[in-house]
């Protein structure tokens, strides 16, 4: 697929046709979702668990689900890329830098990485929604 050339969704692309030693099984999705999953996890489990030291540091779980979500946003965003995804790896590192942007925020105080961060957030859920719609059309 070229770049000038659109993804459309379609059931075809969640269905496990393809032999996976053909080099052409898309791990992207799973690593999105799953660390979305893990970082779910993590925020749920934050009134129950107190900070976990990392480096020294004591980490709130909700700044660490923040930055799990950053990861696989990213590693998502370079999977889609590598496929020929363009749009849709930029898309996805978008919403990386703003999980990234939120977390910088909330460990230095900067009401300005918090709304850039909020900002490319909201960029970026507004503009895969966008792909999707018109890949239904």
């Amino acid at each position: 697929m070229s770049e000038d050339e659109e993804y459309r969704f379609s059931p075809e692309d969640f269905e496990d046709g393809g032999d996976p030693a053909d080099g052409e099984s898309d791990r992207a999705p799973l690593v999105i979702v799953g660390c979305l999953g893990i970082g779910v996890g993590l925020f749920l489990a934050k009134p129950f668990v107190g900070p976990i030291a990392v480096s020294g540091v004591e980490l709130d779980l909700a700044v660490l689900a923040a930055v799990v979500f950053s990861l696989g946003l990213f590693a998502g965003s370079i999977a889609y890329v590598g496929q020929g995804r363009v749009r849709l790896g930029i898309v996805h590192a978008v919403g990386a830098l703003g999980w990234l942007l939120v977390v910088l925020g909330t460990a230095f105080s900067s009401a300005v990485a918090l709304v850039a961060g909020g900002g490319a957030l909201v960029l970026g859920a507004a503009t895969l929604a966008a792909l999707i719609w018109h890949s239904g059309t």
